[in-house]
């Protein structure tokens, strides 16, 4: 009994000091808790608190981060189209001049080419004629064309250089008249409601504004960067059209003068064409508007995934809120048209004028004088085909039993001696057509290109309008050859 009652009381110690033990460890625990948080709040009673500038600045800064980051964000995809339209140009689609360097330096390399190629076909007689002709007709032909637009050149250069000054001040006089104070004074009388036309004022006010300032802006720069400059940069243009071909086979001629006066055209309507592309880009924006209202009152919309007009039903909100914009835009809408019309125009007579000066560039660097001469003077040299022509010739008889010792001459006469036709192959000299190609393929180009019906859809529809492209309507001499 005493044995049993010994171990009872041992378990039930055992017990009770693992209990106590529990109990004191979890007391440990909070009290290690409560220790490291007094620790901390001392802590942080230790530290100085910001002063109401450090939080303001910290404020500003964080303000003007989100702004920045916001602004790029909306100008990250206009700046990438724009870097991604840069980087697909070339700089000859920048400049003319650029790229009548490049025309220049392509008919020098054909020269060396056709040049080693005539050399061959004098030591090779078995050589193709036909071959041979062609190259020697293209040669002198590139030979010609550059001679005469450095003659040309040369005397148009110093027409510029002894009268720069005297067309320095008639340039500048014209540029002003016509660019600057021409736009600004149309301007200002669209805004007065002319010939009755009742814009809207508030719209009209800002347009004529907007556009009168910023041809008032290009004005200055042109007054104050390149107009006491004129003088000196037409001198350059002589120097250029006369010396040019001196200092190198790619500078120089009439050709290279006009693709100068082309890039400083260019240079002079910039801001019309800025213009003209603020002007174009909100009548497409306000013409499309209105086109999806239109489809909205009659209860249909473009599905962009099948690209077709659907049929959808509209609530009665959406109907009146479109009604509502259908109506402000209606009465917007002249307004839109009137100054997107003047610009346009303007547009046009520039593109007129540059289309001008490229046939005129084209012309002299293409034109085939050597093979028009050769076709006047001696039209044989230049193969167009063959033909056959027949010869009528008589046919003579021996009279059957007539002798050989001369006693009859064996021949019988009649009335009517037979004929017989002989045919001769003959060369036929290349047509007028032949010759000039280039050019018929040249005016199609430019006929599909400027034709007006395309044009004046173009404006219609608010697409922007360009020239032709160069490439279009250069003869690749390297290909051909």
């Amino acid at each position: 009994m005493d044995a049993l009652s010994f171990e009872s009381n041992a378990s039930e110690a055992a017990t009770m000091s693992k209990q106590i033990t529990g109990i004191n460890q979890v007391i440990v625990n909070q009290l290690n808790t409560a220790g490291a948080i007094d620790a901390a709040i001392a802590q942080s009673l230790l530290v100085t608190p910001p002063t109401t500038s450090e939080t303001l600045a910290a404020r500003i800064t964080n303000l003007l981060a989100s702004l920045l980051s916001v602004w790029l964000s909306f100008f990250a995809q206009p700046i990438q189209c724009i870097c991604s339209v840069l980087s697909g140009l070339r700089l000859q689609d920048l400049s003319l001049s650029v790229q009548q360097m490049d025309v220049r330096a392509e008919q020098v390399a054909v020269l060396v080419r056709q040049t080693a190629a005539l050399q061959t076909r004098r030591l090779d007689s078995y050589g193709r004629i036909d071959v041979y002709s062609t190259q020697y007709t293209s040669f002198f032909n590139t030979v010609w064309l550059i001679l005469n637009d450095i003659t040309i050149g040369y005397t148009f250069g110093n027409f510029l250089c002894d009268n720069h000054d005297m067309l320095a001040r008639l340039l500048r006089t014209s540029v002003e008249d016509i660019l600057i104070s021409l736009p600004q004074y149309t301007l200002r009388w669209l805004d007065s409601w002319p010939g009755g036309l009742k814009l809207n004022t508030e719209l009209s006010r800002f347009y004529s504004g907007a556009f009168v300032d910023l041809v008032d802006v290009w004005g200055g720069v042109l007054r104050h960067v390149i107009f006491p400059h004129l003088p000196t940069i037409v001198y350059v243009f002589g120097l250029v059209s006369s010396f040019g071909a001196l200092i190198s086979k790619w500078y120089g001629g009439m050709t290279m003068a006009i693709a100068l006066l082309y890039d400083m055209l260019v240079l002079l309507t910039l801001h019309i064409y800025v213009c003209y592309v603020i002007a174009g880009m909100i009548y497409k924006r306000v013409l499309w508007a209105t086109g999806s209202l239109w489809r909205l009152f009659r209860g249909k919309r473009f599905n962009i995934l099948r690209n077709r007009t659907d049929s959808w039903e509209y609530d009665i909100d959406q109907l009146l809120f479109g009604t509502i914009l259908f109506t402000l835009l209606a009465f917007l809408f002249p307004t839109v048209l009137a100054y997107y019309a003047l610009f346009a125009l303007l547009r046009l007579a520039t593109i007129v004028i540059q289309a001008s000066l490229e046939m005129q560039l084209a012309f002299m660097n293409h034109f085939p004088l050597f093979a028009l001469v050769l076709r006047v003077k001696d039209p044989w040299r230049l193969p167009g085909g063959l033909y056959f022509e027949f010869v009528k010739v008589t046919v003579t008889e021996i009279a059957p039993g007539s002798g050989a010792d001369g006693s009859s001459s064996g021949l019988t006469s009649s009335e009517h001696p037979p004929t017989s036709l002989i045919p001769i192959l003959k060369n036929q000299p290349a047509t007028l057509g032949m010759i000039f190609f280039q050019y018929t393929r040249l005016w199609a180009r430019l006929a599909s290109h400027y034709n007006p019906l395309r044009l004046f859809k173009s404006v219609l529809l608010g697409t922007l309008l360009v020239p032709i492209p160069r490439h279009e309507i250069r003869y690749d001499k390297v290909k051909k050859s």
